[in-house]
Order: C-alpha cells, then sequence, then structure tokens
C-alpha cells in the first residue's frame, strides 16, 4: 500500500480537486484498489462523492487521529490511499505525516502562497522527514510568476513538470461527481493529471525519473 498526501496549509490551492483527479488516475489504472480519505472537517470530497455516479474509487470520511488506528484495515484491501487536507495549520497533521509514502504540495503561483508555505507548511513537512514535492496549480497561461515560483520551489524538492492551469473544466466536472479524465479524456486539463499521476508515481519509486523538472 501506498499513501499519498495532498497538504497545504493555504486554502484555495486546489487540494481537494487535486485528490480526487489522482485517485481517479490511480483507480483507472487499478480497479478497485483505491481509496481517497477526507479528513476535512469542510467535506469537500464527501459532498463530490455522494453525487457521484460510480462509486469507485472507494471514499472514507476519516479524522486524522484515526488513521495510524485504520492504516492497516486499509492496507488489507486498496493498493493507494489518498488523504485530502483542510486549510488549516499543517501541525495538525504533523502525526498522521509520519505514516504516510509521499506529501504533494498544491502552489498557487504567487509571492504571498510561497511566502505563507516557507513560514507554515514547509517546516512541519521538512520534520517529518517524509517524502515531498510540488505542483503548481491554478496557475494562469502565460503568467509571468511560473519561473520564479518554479526556482523558489526547486530549492527544497522536485517540482511536477505538469503545471494545473485555472480551466472551467475542473470545475464543471465537479458538479456531478466527476473529473476531466472522466469527462474530457483526451483533454488538455487529463494531460495534465496523467503527468501529474506519473510525477507521483515516480517519486513513489514506481516509475522512472519521467516527471522531474
Amino acid at each position: 500500500m501506498k499513501t499519498i498526501i495532498v497538504l497545504n496549509s493555504k486554502g484555495g490551492v486546489g487540494k481537494s480537486s487535486i485528490t480526487r483527479h489522482l485517485a481517479v488516475a490511480a483507480e483507472q489504472e487499478n480497479p478497485g484498489k483505491v481509496i481517497i480519505c477526507d479528513t476535512d472537517p469542510q467535506g469537500t470530497l464527501a459532498d463530490w462523492w455522494n453525487i457521484r455516479e460510480s462509486e469507485t474509487p472507494a471514499f472514507a470520511t476519516l479524522k486524522v487521529s484515526e488513521f495510524a488506528a485504520k492504516k492497516d484495515l486499509l492496507a488489507s484491501k486498496f493498493k493507494y490511499i489518498f488523504l485530502d487536507t483542510a486549510a488549516a495549520d499543517a501541525r495538525q497533521y504533523a502525526t498522521l505525516l509520519k505514516a504516510v509514502d509521499y506529501i504533494l504540495i498544491p502552489v498557487v503561483p504567487s509571492p504571498d502562497d510561497i511566502r505563507s508555505l516557507a513560514k507554515i507548511t514547509l517546516p512541519v513537512v521538512k520534520k517529518s522527514r517524509k517524502r515531498f514535492g510540488f505542483v503548481l496549480s491554478r496557475a494562469r497561461a502565460g503568467t509571468q510568476l511560473l519561473a520564479p515560483t518554479i526556482a523558489a520551489l526547486s530549492q527544497d524538492s522536485a517540482v511536477c513538470i505538469s503545471i494545473i492551469q485555472q480551466r472551467e473544466s475542473y470545475a464543471k466536472s465537479a458538479y456531478d461527481g466527476s473529473t476531466v479524465l472522466e469527462d474530457e479524456p483526451n483533454g488538455k486539463g487529463a494531460q495534465e493529471i496523467r503527468s501529474l499521476w506519473t510525477f507521483v508515481k515516480t517519486r513513489l519509486n514506481e516509475k522512472s525519473d519521467e516527471g522531474y523538472r
């Protein structure tokens, strides 16, 4: 079993969208072997899953304090566990981070987001001593902020070559509990997600180095 957590203390960076899209990408390769766990009291993923036609990936609402006790049971049933997190102080996830395999940090390309990351999220992530990496999220095409953001993040870890752009298709797919992988499988959004999933698998030592920046 591999556990991937999508974490950033700052809100509005696309954690829930990225979590469900990655889970569907993994499910398409591993039918019946993927579960999404929502640790956010807002229940964004729960709301999405409850209107979803497909019953896969599997879903569970999970308190942060419950993961250690339920990890072995989940491991017996699933190959991949994806954990969505709240826009809250990352320190509340400090213990849970020690039990995961990989931490994916979505970052909106802006100076404010970089400063927030450095103050609140990164110190907790580094203290966990777990592998982590970044993906640029909700980026606008042609913005001049991409290059300096990538340069800043690259000082700490790998940055995915796939940039998750601000696309209406991501929001539209959420209306009926779907994803761009299912609604527009040949679209640019789906290509972004598949590239991100390749990057994550690389960091889990399951693929070659394709996907690194």
